[in-house]
C-alpha cells in the first residue's frame, strides 16, 4: 500500500511538473502559444481555435487552448512564448495582470484578437497594454488597407475582403505602437490592426475575427500566423526557424 501510494505521488508530482515545465526544457523547434479563450456562443472560440491551430500545427506551432483567467499566472506562462487573447472576459485581477504584463514585457509576444480590446474594460493598464480599446460596432462587408506594407508583419499578406464587425477604438495608446492597418470608411481612418513594444516583448492587434467567415479565411489566417511569429521576437522567430524542416 505505502509503494502503491508513493507511486501514485510521483505520478501525480511528474504530471504537475509536465504542466508548468518551463520554456528552457520545451521542444525549441516549436513555437508554444497559449489561447486564451471563453465558454461562449458569441465569439465562439470553441468552434475557432481547433480552425487556427489545424493551420498552425503544420507550421510547427502549438496552440494550447483554455477558457479561465486563471492560465495567467507566472508559473504557467512559463512554459509559453506567446499568448493570444479572443474572449469577453470582463474581469482581470491584479495578479493576473502582472503575470501577463510581466511575460511580455520580459521579451514574449502578446496577441489579442478582436474582441480581446474589450476585455477588462476596468484595468486601464490592459488597455495601454493592447494599444486601444473597443468602443463600438456596426457590421458589413470590407477589407481593411494596408499602410505599412513594408513591416515584417505584411510579408506575404495581401487584403482580404470579409464580413465582420466595424470595430470603432478609444483611449488609443499610441506610445510605441505603429499601425499597419485602417478600415477606411469615407473620410474615417479607423486603425485596425497594429503592433506594439512594450518592454522587451512585443504586441501584436487585429480588430478583425467576429465569426467564422473571417476565422476561415486564408487572409485572416495569415494575418495571424505572421503576428504571432513577429511577436515572440527575433531570437525566438530565428531558433524556430532554424528547426524547421527543409
Amino acid at each position: 500500500m505505502k509503494t502503491s501510494r508513493r507511486l501514485l505521488f510521483t505520478t501525480l508530482g511528474l504530471l504537475a511538473m509536465s504542466q508548468f515545465a518551463p520554456a528552457a526544457f520545451a521542444d525549441p523547434g516549436k513555437l508554444r502559444v497559449l489561447f486564451l479563450g471563453h465558454n461562449s456562443q458569441h465569439h465562439n472560440s470553441n468552434l475557432y481555435s481547433p480552425i487556427l491551430q489545424e493551420v498552425l500545427a503544420p507550421q510547427h506551432i502549438q496552440l494550447d487552448y483554455v477558457t479561465t483567467v486563471d492560465a495567467l499566472n507566472a508559473e504557467n506562462l512559463k512554459q509559453y512564448d506567446a499568448v493570444l487573447l479572443y474572449a469577453n472576459h470582463p474581469r482581470i485581477t491584479p495578479e493576473q495582470f502582472a503575470a501577463l504584463s510581466d511575460f511580455v514585457e520580459s521579451g514574449h509576444g502578446f496577441v489579442p484578437v478582436h474582441c480581446a480590446s474589450a476585455c477588462f474594460g476596468h484595468s486601464q493598464d490592459f488597455v495601454k497594454l493592447v494599444g486601444g480599446r473597443f468602443k463600438s460596432h456596426k457590421s458589413g462587408v470590407f477589407k481593411a488597407t494596408v499602410v505599412n506594407p513594408s513591416h515584417p508583419v505584411m510579408k506575404g499578406f495581401a487584403e482580404f475582403e470579409a464580413w465582420d464587425e466595424t470595430y470603432v477604438h478609444a483611449d488609443h495608446n499610441v506610445e510605441a505602437r505603429t499601425v499597419l492597418m485602417e478600415r477606411v470608411e469615407g473620410e474615417v481612418r479607423e486603425p485596425w490592426t497594429w503592433v506594439r513594444e512594450q518592454g522587451k516583448g512585443r504586441v501584436f492587434y487585429t480588430a478583425s475575427g467576429h465569426d467564422e467567415r473571417t476565422w476561415k479565411d486564408a487572409g485572416f489566417q495569415k494575418l495571424l500566423f505572421n503576428g504571432i511569429v513577429w511577436a515572440v521576437g527575433d531570437n525566438r522567430r530565428l531558433e524556430w526557424e532554424r528547426q524547421l524542416p527543409k
